[in-house]
């Protein structure tokens, strides 16, 4: 037999052969998707619960749901692999926090985490004075000098669909540019207005305060403001909690499944919880680590939940760029959990368009097991914890689910607020996809 015959058989043998593969993964009985909710539910809680503190670094929680992942691994069984024979992985940040904030517009008091937060970048400072509307901030003027600046953030309408039009304007595209500009235009303090307020942390600070005001909750004009920020960066020791399972198989590679448990935490009075963001995917990693503890894929299974996602993807970058516990060279995919609190719309595969042949299996399980509405792709992008493995040319997804409340990086994404409408579909249509994989 030719070689041309030989692939064409075996395609034709695998093609064959396919459905049957697909159709052997089902959906849970409903009896088992309550057990499965109801679990998912106490997980979800306790990830957000005030002990916790929205896991994030002022106040230990980060190092509170790392120690409380990695003693429920210990239970099951899981092997660690951590640098000191336990399950972590220790690794410096420096961030940015706010630590408290008062504005003041035209005499009105505002509330901290409803009517405004710290921009992500503000410096410490306390000033009053003038402000001047500088519209959009996209052409900084010696209006700026010595004076606090409002702006919007965004586009204006005129620019909003002129794609030729922005481009006149591209340096000033991204915030921390347009501070910078209005900074050297010598404003002493920012004053930017949201239509929604999403909260973020970052490395580096400005030298002057910076606040983030609701649109609905600024005064029709603003020509006096009073602004108090204490933030700025600090250096801290976070970790990620890593774990292997054995597989079944004579392979010597491993699948990586992975999600990030940290989240902001307490910025001035706000909590932010972090349900959806990401303790979904923290509360799906574990379930599937319980599952896979008592029943093992054929690959290697290695668990990591990753630290500091939410301050650049510093735990990833540093696992894969400085102390993979697992060898690269070894790892056939990685499956990354973040938002996985609905799926009502489908789910968007992060990577599908950068490997269509794993994308096209995923695409086929749905079909068959008709978990959710659809499954899309997306280009490999830094917005996860995927991104460093398949930039080393590792086979991988981002899944994230879509639909549902727009809730993101607020103090409004609570445990109330999570539908969890798809979860167990899209445990099964994952675990599905590891199954796969592993074959």
């Amino acid at each position: 037999m030719n070689l041309t015959a030989f692939f064409l058989r075996t395609f034709l043998l695998g093609s064959l052969w396919l459905p049957v593969n697909l159709l052997a993964q089902r959906l849970p009985l409903p009896s088992d998707s309550i057990i499965l909710i109801r679990a998912a539910r106490a997980w979800v809680d306790t990830l957000c619960s005030p002990a916790l503190v929205g896991r994030g670094y002022l106040d230990e929680g980060h190092a509170r749901a790392a120690k409380l992942i990695g003693d429920t691994w210990g239970r099951w069984g899981i092997e660690p692999i951590g640098e000191y024979g336990d399950f972590y992985q220790y690794f410096p940040i420096q961030i940015n926090v706010p630590r408290g904030a008062r504005v003041e517009l035209q005499g009105k008091n505002l509330t901290a985490g409803q009517d405004f937060i710290v921009n992500r970048y503000s410096g410490s400072g306390t000033l009053s004075g003038k402000v001047v509307d500088m519209g959009y901030g996209l052409e900084p003027s010696e209006q700026a000098a010595g004076n606090i600046v409002l702006f919007r953030d965004g586009w204006p309408p005129e620019l909003a669909n002129d794609s030729e039009g922005r481009a006149a304007y591209q340096d000033l595209a991204h915030l921390p540019n347009r501070l910078s500009a209005l900074l050297e235009a010598g404003a002493k303090g920012f004053i930017i207005v949201q239509n929604k307020l999403t909260a973020a942390l970052v490395r580096e600070a400005l030298p002057v305060p910076a606040v983030e005001v609701r649109a609905d909750a600024l005064p029709r004009r603003v020509r006096r403001a009073a602004l108090s920020v204490q933030s700025g960066p600090i250096r801290i020791r976070t970790q990620n909690v890593v774990g292997r399972i054995p597989g079944t198989g004579d392979t010597d590679s491993a699948i990586v499944l992975c999600a990030h448990y940290d989240h902001l935490g307490r910025i001035e009075e706000g909590l932010f919880a972090g349900a959806n963001d990401n303790a979904s995917g923290t509360t799906m990693l574990m379930s599937m680590a319980e599952h896979y503890a008592a029943h093992p894929l054929r690959h290697d299974l290695i668990l990591i939940a990753f630290g500091a996602e939410e301050t650049g993807l510093l735990g990833s970058r540093y696992y894969v760029q400085e102390d993979p516990r697992w060898p690269l060279e070894r790892t056939a995919f990685v499956l990354n959990l973040d938002l996985m609190g609905n799926g009502v719309d489908g789910i968007m595969a992060v990577g599908g368009v950068d490997y269509p042949a794993y994308f096209e299996r995923l695409q086929a399980l749905n079909e068959a097991m008709q978990a959710v509405p659809v499954v899309r792709a997306r280009r490999n992008a830094p917005n996860s914890d995927h991104y460093f493995f398949l930039e080393k040319g590792i086979p991988g997804f981002f899944i994230y689910t879509l639909g549902g409340p727009p809730h993101y990086h607020d103090v409004n994404d609570t445990p109330a607020n999570l539908e969890l409408s798809r979860y167990v579909n899209v445990r099964a249509l994952l675990m599905g996809l590891l199954e796969e994989v592993g074959k």
